[in-house]
């Protein structure tokens, strides 16, 4: 199976190649390119062509490009009219952003479930799959040209929480979790690595409020994995506020 590849014009090609003994001769078959490829395919090229034309219009920076201005692809368990042709897996159809945060396999399992989906890997042939990822990859290091070399999937959970994950030429196979991107269902920034990253840790600092106490106690179980407890409050408070001093964020339970 041959993929020719026409970024100008965005069209793909399909081909059976196959070797003739009696004319001694390579004979090359069309072949109908799979829909999830075609649609993954092109998901990027909209995207780069609507790059292309903004950088036409906006004076230039210094390199000319903007960064991470690639598709956007907003995805919910239940999936309603089928959006974007991806299926959501069905084994995290019933998880939040705490437990995508609190599970290093299911970040990872997760994000290798989004890239397939999102390249349209997904069919019974192997060959097909492998020229998926191999066109996804392609296709991005081509739209980064233009701007447009990351697709960012945000996932709005059934609770109503979110969760971002990052597909790049450089981990076309992984969706890769964005740290300090996810919200509980009242919005908080749910704690991941990036509460104990010194450039990142300062945005925790503030007030919160949590709709469901239930949110609270797994806002600090989640916080205390990364080694930032939160002391005071009752069980059934709802209210916290959180300090940075310059070196760590801590957090007050109301």
């Amino acid at each position: 199976m041959k993929l020719v590849v026409d970024f100008s014009n965005a069209q793909l090609y399909g081909f059976q190649v196959e070797y003739d003994r009696e004319t001694r001769c390579w004979l090359a078959f069309s072949q109908q390119v799979p829909e999830p490829i075609t649609t993954a395919f092109h998901r990027i090229m909209d995207a780069t062509a609507a790059s292309g034309l903004e950088m036409e219009d906006q004076t230039r920076s210094k390199n000319g490009l903007r960064k991470n201005g690639g598709p956007l692809v907003t995805l919910h368990p239940d999936n309603p009219g089928n959006a974007n042709n991806i299926r959501f897996p069905d084994a995290y159809k019933g998880h939040n952003a705490y437990d995508i945060v609190d599970s290093a396999t299911s970040r990872s399992r997760l994000g290798q479930n989004l890239a397939l989906e999102l390249a349209g890997a997904t069919g019974n042939n192997p060959n097909w799959n492998s020229i998926a990822l191999t066109l996804q990859q392609a296709a991005l290091t081509f739209g980064s040209i233009y701007g447009s070399g990351t697709i960012t999937i945000r996932i709005t959970w059934r609770d109503g929480s979110t969760t971002s994950y990052t597909v790049t030429a450089e981990n076309v196979s992984e969706a890769k979790y964005s740290p300090g991107q996810s919200r509980d269902a009242t919005g908080n920034m749910v704690p991941d690595q990036s509460i104990v990253e010194p450039a990142t840790a300062p945005r925790y600092a503030g007030a919160y409020y949590f709709g469901d106490a239930n949110d609270r106690a797994r806002w600090t179980r989640s916080a205390s994995h990364f080694g930032v407890p939160v002391s005071g409050g009752s069980s059934a408070g709802r209210r916290m506020s959180c300090s940075w001093d310059g070196e760590t964020i801590t957090c007050q339970a109301m």
